[in-house]
């Protein structure tokens, strides 16, 4: 059963319910309330009639003029009355039976009353064919009875009485009509409330159906402040990322073919020309083909710890270390490529901050020198010969800072926000100019992400590049 069906069904099942209840409720209360008016009025006309059939005989002494006598009868059943108006002068008699009573209860028509031996004076033949007998007495002694059978309900359209029974049906039947009514309404509103509903939902399975078939350019489009509307727009968020991984998968292998095709490229002319006898394997020819071995190898073996590091690949043994030594180290191990491009290196600040109290870091010793390595032989790859490089060592509450910083050329705000982009490489013709094969500052990030630290860029005092590092304390100290 699809969501049209479930919420058509609930809402309808929920007004038929309270239908249902109403109904019930009300003819409940409609045969008790009805019953009691019947009751009192039927008390009251009874009532009113005993008394006035007491003053009748008070005033007459006898029945005798009730004998036979239709119009007297009437009167008494339905006395009339006078009504006077402003000027002194009576209007034509009031008859209060025109007026209700007897639209109601018609009481002339179902009372009988008999002599105290129980003889006939006016109504039905004998006393025991009424359902309700009283005895009528003046002054303690008995002069007649009185009989009268229930109430009927008088309909004034086609002058036809109904009993009390009848009436409750007939009210019921009206109730059952306007349930039905009113159960077609909800049946109207179920559908019209049901179709705007499932609409949305509708367009976003057909949405994540052409997600699941590869279809990310797929959007759901929907407007609103609701929960759906909301769901929506997240679903469209996630197709974006979704596009936006496919563009960058897309990329990464343009970009990796790219990347391995030029050394290879290289090696093959160079060993085809060889074997043709175009060139002579010599020195520099091996020393060629080697380079592009080097740079064949250092490229497979950077997209290797990517990869593995995307995978979960990467295992890290993290220890209480200090960085600084491991920082030192690195930058030594580097000097000479530094000085063969006669860059200036200022390491005066990490030599100060080596000789003050250890701060201690959790971090893997081997993937902290790969991190340290790369940073350092960025900026000396991307900065020109004569320039400067200075390592800067700060503390920020409780995290370590270390800032590498180079001379020109600097880096545009543009490109600074690419350079962590696999293959991403400023110079737009991506020549090798200055060798690396772009994967460099992707490694770092995640490499400084798994020690829950950070990496940023900005511009460095001395006109290059600033590259920031923030490293957490095992516990918090006062710098």
């Amino acid at each position: 059963m699809n969501l049209f069906a479930k919420l058509f069904l609930a809402i309808v099942l929920t007004n038929l319910a309270i239908i249902a209840i109403q109904l019930g409720l009300t003819a409940g209360s409609l045969t008790s309330d009805f019953a009691t008016l019947v009751e009192r009025s039927e008390e009251s006309h009874i009532a009113q009639t005993r008394a006035r059939l007491l003053a009748f005989y008070q005033r007459e002494g006898s029945w005798q003029k009730l004998r036979n006598n239709r119009r007297v009868w009437q009167q008494l059943m339905q006395p009339q009355q006078t009504q006077q108006r402003r000027d002194g002068r009576h209007d034509k008699a009031f008859n209060p039976a025109q007026h209700g009573d007897r639209r109601y209860f018609d009481t002339g028509k179902r009372i009988s009353l008999y002599d105290d031996n129980k003889q006939r004076i006016e109504g039905k033949s004998t006393l025991q064919s009424n359902r309700y007998q009283q005895a009528l007495k003046l002054d303690g002694q008995l002069i007649g009875w009185l009989g009268w059978d229930p109430a009927r309900i008088s309909e004034p359209a086609a002058n036809k009485q109904i009993s009390n029974d009848e009436f409750i049906s007939q009210q019921l039947i009206n109730y059952l009509w306007i349930a039905l009514s009113a159960l077609l309404l909800a049946l109207l509103m179920a559908w019209f409330v049901s179709k705007q509903l499932s609409r949305p939902i509708q367009r976003l399975m057909q949405c994540t159906d052409k997600l699941m078939r590869g279809d990310f350019s797929s959007r759901a489009n929907q407007t609103g402040s609701d929960e759906l509307a909301i769901l929506a727009r997240r679903i469209d968020q996630l197709a974006q990322i979704l596009e936006d991984n496919e563009t960058s998968r897309r990329q990464w292998m343009s970009d990796t073919s790219h990347e391995l095709r030029t050394p290879l490229t290289v090696l093959k002319t160079q060993l085809t020309a060889i074997e043709d006898g175009v060139f002579t394997m010599d020195a520099d020819k091996t020393a060629l083909l080697l380079r592009e071995v080097d740079n064949l190898s250092r490229l497979v073996d950077d997209l290797y710890q990517l990869t593995s590091a995307d995978v979960g690949g990467y295992r890290y043994s993290m220890t209480e270390i200090d960085p600084l030594p491991l920082l030192m180290q690195t930058i030594q191990g580097l000097e000479s490529k530094i000085s063969e491009r006669a860059i200036t290196l200022d390491v005066s600040a990490l030599t100060h901050a080596m000789t003050l109290t250890p701060r201690a870091v959790i971090a893997d010793k081997e993937r902290l020198c790969q991190l340290f390595a790369n940073l350092i032989e960025n900026a000396r790859r991307y900065t020109d010969t004569g320039g400067q490089i200075r390592v800067v060592i700060g503390h920020e509450a409780s995290r370590m800072i270390i800032r590498i910083e180079d001379s020109a050329p600097g880096v545009s705000d543009e490109q600074k926000v690419r350079l962590f982009e696999r293959f991403y490489r400023v110079e737009p013709s991506r020549s090798r100019l200055y060798g690396g094969s772009g994967l460099g500052l992707a490694l770092c990030k995640t490499i400084i992400e798994a020690h829950q630290g950070s990496i940023t860029l900005s511009d460095s005092s001395l006109g290059g590049l600033c590259v920031t590092l923030s490293l957490p304390y095992q516990q918090q100290e006062n710098p």
